[in-house]
């Protein structure tokens, strides 16, 4: 079914970029035939983007959870060696002891007094053993049940990444031609700009917020993800957009680049913009540019999937740092830019 949806999403997708024809904006400039074509591609990619962006968000929430049941596993089968150890333990003393001989203990005591506080010791000695024993099972009746779990989900996690697996290939193949289209839209875009900058006209271009510039040069999708949970106990601090790897990354605005590797961002690079602001580009494929100072628009590296992204799912970690400080939701600010 899912398979179904995101081909008519394609077909739609291929109507929309092949159907554009210079009539429907028979009175605009060139610039804004070009912007308006522009446009339609990437809503077009967006829209055939969202089945894949589901089934990849899926995976990385069953992914999760996984990981949660997995450790639950590990406390109780922990738990229950401790448990089992105690229980050898008695055990082992009841054997060294033999069995409790309530008549010797009623004639070996002095008085009636030290004969009760002798019955009431072996009694506590019994309720522990009964206690350790009803941990025992309880503990085994939760590990059946983890163990189940886990191997549902183990299950799920299996089909899920086989579905984003053949999603991936079609779209990657999709986007590969929007690419191409995007890339020659651009070159006469530039040149139309030209054109009309040459003829003293006014550029119809408007810039996003704050004059920033979206950072992803090429056929893209992207959901608001903010706050959504990730491995390890993290809530994700920023918005990844799903674009074929090689596509061009560009400063949001004009400022001074920085790069590096890490293992959890793979290749990184930080901007600090000339206002103070900064802004996290992680899992690039490639850099254009590692140090120095930028324009906005300027390309500074490429998408990719390096660090913990999946090779199936190259798209682009990005975040917004308003003044240097914490990161806020990159969200609301990218669909202004675009």
């Amino acid at each position: 079914m899912r398979g179904i949806r995101l081909r008519i999403l394609l077909v739609s997708m291929l109507v929309l970029v092949m159907g554009f024809t210079p009539h429907a904006v028979a009175a605009q400039t060139e610039v804004q035939k070009l912007q308006a074509q522009i446009k339609e591609l990437q809503s077009a990619s967006s829209a055939a983007g969202q089945a894949y962006s589901a089934a990849y968000w899926q995976l990385d929430a069953t992914r999760v959870e996984t990981a949660r049941v997995d450790a639950e596993l590990a406390e109780a089968q922990a738990r229950l060696d401790q448990v089992n150890l105690r229980l050898s333990q008695r055990a082992n003393e009841i054997y060294r002891t033999g069995k409790t001989d309530y008549m010797a203990i009623l004639l070996s005591s002095d008085d009636f007094d030290e004969m009760l506080k002798r019955l009431e010791y072996v009694q506590r000695v019994s309720q522990q053993d009964a206690s350790i024993i009803a941990e025992v099972e309880a503990l085994q009746a939760t590990l059946a049940t983890s163990r189940a779990e886990l191997e549902t989900l183990k299950a799920q996690q299996a089909q899920e990444a086989a579905v984003l697996k053949e999603e991936a290939d079609r779209i990657d193949k999709e986007l590969k031609t929007q690419q191409a289209e995007y890339d020659k839209l651009q070159k006469q875009l530039a040149a139309a700009l030209a054109a009309e900058k040459a003829k003293n006209q006014k550029s119809s271009a408007t810039p996003g917020p704050n004059g920033m510039v979206f950072p992803v040069a090429g056929p893209c999708t992207y959901t608001d993800t903010w706050g959504d949970a990730r491995s390890g106990g993290r809530s994700h601090k920023g918005t990844d957009i799903m674009a074929r790897e090689g596509t061009p990354v560009v400063a949001v605005l004009s400022g001074t680049v920085r790069s590096k590797d890490n293992s959890l961002g793979g290749k990184t690079i930080w901007l600090t913009a000339d206002n103070g602001w900064a802004f996290y580009y992680a899992h690039l494929s490639s850099y254009k540019v590692t140090s120095g100072y930028v324009q906005a628009g300027q390309v500074i590296g490429y998408v990719g999937s390096t660090g913990n992204a999946s090779a199936s799912a190259p798209h682009l970690h990005f975040e917004i740092h308003p003044g240097g400080g914490s990161a806020v939701n990159p969200y609301p600010y990218l669909k202004q830019m675009q």
